[in-house]
């Protein structure tokens, strides 16, 4: 694409006019991935791919990032590059192969693409002045420079079948080679201990790692761990950094003044000069699918980056993606395995609540009569306990019980969450917040009423039965304050608290000798959602969260309160079986042509009005059914309603593209004002 002005510039080398590609970064998203430049002499060395450069963009200077350097133009006059802002490139030729993979694989725009591997701080700089830091660290960067004080940890031995897990990998590393490897092992096995000896290994032959964790709730625990075996070599990168600490970090990484990274989803694109292994922890988490534009999935990312720099990837969970495990199964992966706890320490038992015999019984409590016993029992001994809960908030909906009608938001169709301590009822999705209403908004009825159950509700009903115990809750409403996660974690290690409430960010990586007692009070919550992977979000979080328990010496227990305790999801949970869930779960995929028998994309349009909507909706289908032709071998399905029909004030409908080789529809695609597009949707 060229950008043809009347005040255009040709630079003359050797008889050839010399152009470079640019991607000017505008914070919008532009109707081509990059406009071409002449190169003025005096920049002519330093304007090499990856550079970041300053251009003129319509009547403004603004900044942008080479892509390509060509000596051709097929014809017209451009503008002349301004300046080059870096000493040397601020991408090296890896992370622009990579962004141009992510850009294709994703149908994402080129810039956008670039926005999201450089913090904004970085981004923004000018040259020259003075730079100033951030006038606070953050707990997780204070962890990571704590280790630098201490003496390095001794590794313990590895068991003999964490040799063998890790075996794949230190040949990999020593042989400077790609290898994709799934580390399937049962919470409490030791998977940490082989990336660490895996790390440690590419350190010692003078390379680098990355360690990708999904949430930032379990980045304390990883942090300390890794900061103690590295100390004074491991960087943090992740959302609950200031931008000024995340450009920081990243400048420490790119100097190659720190070796070992650690972070949630961008940490992929820690700019290591000296790559020598990728880490995924926990892979199977939904965290690592980015939400907004690029919409990557970042452990598809790092499994390409691993290809590209020729370095072995692994990825490490309990409960892998059944796309995951069966590319393992079919030629994707090497899979090793851990079957068994450290020092043989058993798995603790499920123990099964029906719900329905609970109200049978007269109990409308969210504790059943057993969970009640084995809270008693466990804190009694000194224990320590779990009870987790997959929704915040006090009431999941507010109700008029004289119509019947809901307490929704204006602008997204989804009822309003009650939350008691604020008297408020919010919008999980845009953030809209109102009173609790005093009368029904439909009928003027005073018989309003919270229905449903959220850990803040939860919090009181455990409070005023065992008032005499120290509780402590960790949601998104709870952790919203800076280095929220290090204090509620700090807090339950160093047992200031007897019970932890929760919700998913308890069910992953807490690993804590203490906890003797795991309550799941519902194991309903993600198992009805409308989504084809439920059943798998259902066991892995079910299996994850009992995972807490039995760590230390004590016995322990879980106990698992359901509605439907003969879903196979929740059956194989309670022993533990990922093996019998993935047959089950991969039998149902395969009849209904769901990943991994297929991939998926996923068009939606968002309009004020929904029949505009809706109509766009159905153009778009006829025109790519009509593009692609039976002969493609894709399925077009739609137009439906999104899951959240309006969100944020606007109606959204999708259409939906399904079948082996999807990047055959890609060049057909709606695209424009209003659409976005999803490729390999979900986590």
């Amino acid at each position: 694409m060229q950008l043809t002005e009347p005040s255009a510039a040709r630079h003359v080398v050797d008889g050839t006019v010399t152009y470079v590609a640019v991607v000017p970064d505008t914070g919008a998203i532009l109707p081509v991935d990059h406009f071409t430049y002449a190169v003025p002499d005096d920049l002519v060395v330093t304007a090499v791919p990856g550079a970041r450069v300053e251009v003129p963009f319509g009547r403004r200077q603004v900044i942008g990032y080479i892509v390509a350097a060509d000596r051709q133009l097929a014809g017209g006059e451009v503008r002349s590059l301004t300046a080059v802002l870096d000493e040397a490139p601020i991408l090296e030729a890896a992370s622009l192969a990579l962004a141009r993979w992510i850009a294709t694989r994703y149908c994402a725009p080129l810039g956008e693409v670039i926005r999201a591997m450089i913090p904004k701080g970085v981004r923004s700089a000018r040259p020259g002045g003075r730079k100033r830091g951030p006038r606070t660290t953050s707990a997780a960067v204070e962890a990571a420079r704590a280790g630098g004080a201490d003496l390095a940890e001794t590794p313990p031995a590895l068991t003999d079948p964490q040799r063998a897990a890790a075996a794949p990998l230190l040949e990999a590393v020593a042989a400077g080679v790609h290898r994709r490897v799934l580390l399937h092992g049962v919470t409490g096995a030791g998977k940490t201990e082989v990336y660490l000896a895996a790390i440690a290994a590419a350190l010692e032959a003078g390379r680098q790692a990355i360690v990708m964790v999904p949430e930032i709730a379990l980045t304390p625990q990883t942090i300390r761990r890794f900061a103690a075996r590295f100390p004074g070599r491991v960087a943090v990168l992740h959302s609950g950094l200031t931008e000024s600490e995340r450009a920081r970090e990243w400048r420490r990484i790119r100097a190659g003044e720190l070796d070992v990274v650690v972070g949630s989803r961008s940490a992929v694109f820690a700019p290591l000069p000296r790559p020598g292994i990728i880490v995924v922890d926990e892979e199977d988490s939904g965290a690592y699918k980015q939400d907004r534009i690029p919409r990557y999935h970042a452990v598809d990312v790092a499994l390409e980056r691993g290809r590209l720099q020729d370095i072995p990837v692994v990825l490490g969970s309990a409960t892998p993606r059944v796309q995951t495990y069966y590319a393992a199964h079919t030629g994707g992966f090497e899979l090793v395995t851990l079957e068994q706890r450290i020092s043989g320490r058993l798995l603790p038992p499920i123990e099964v609540v029906d719900l329905r015999d609970e109200l049978r019984a007269g109990n409308r409590s969210p504790l059943s009569l057993e969970l009640v016993r084995a809270l008693r029992d466990c804190h009694a001994g000194g224990g320590q306990s779990i009870l987790f809960l997959n929704r915040r908030g006090t009431a999941t909906v507010v109700v008029c019980r004289t119509c019947g009608e809901a307490v929704c938001c204006a602008s997204c169709s989804v009822s309003l969450v009650y939350h008691a301590q604020r008297r408020r009822c919010d919008c999980h999705y845009c953030g809209a917040s109102r009173p609790l209403p005093e009368l029904c908004p439909s009928c003027g009825s005073p018989a309003i009423r919270g229905l449903g159950m959220g850990t803040e509700r939860l919090e009181v009903e455990v409070h005023e039965r065992f008032p005499e115990l120290r509780l402590i809750r960790m949601d998104r409403d709870t952790t919203a304050t800076r280095d929220a996660y290090f204090t509620i974690y700090d807090r339950f290690a160093r047992h200031q608290a007897d019970c932890l409430i929760g919700t998913q960010m308890v069910a992953k990586g807490w690993d804590l000798g203490n906890v003797r007692l795991v309550g799941i009070v519902n194991a309903d919550v993600s198992l009805h959602f409308p989504d084809y992977r439920s059943g798998e979000l259902t066991f892995s979080l079910l299996t994850q969260v009992a995972g807490r328990a039995g760590r230390g010496d004590e016995p322990a227990r879980v106990i698992l309160q359901t509605y439907s305790p003969q879903h196979y999801a929740v059956r194989h949970a309670t022993t533990h079986d990922y093996l019998s869930f993935a047959r089950e779960e991969i039998r149902v995929r395969k009849a209904l042509r769901f990943p991994p028998y297929t991939r998926m994309v996923v068009c939606t349009i968002s309009d004020r009005e929904d029949a505009r909507a809706e109509l766009a909706a159905r153009r778009a289908l006829a025109e790519v059914s009509d593009k692609l032709g039976a002969e493609s071998g894709l399925d077009v399905l739609g137009p439906t309603p999104a899951f959240l029909h309006r969100l944020r004030g606007e109606y959204r409908w999708q259409i939906t593209v399904r079948g082996e080789v999807i990047e055959r529809a890609f060049p057909h695609l709606p695209r424009g004002r209003g659409w976005s597009i999803d490729v390999d949707p979900g986590p």
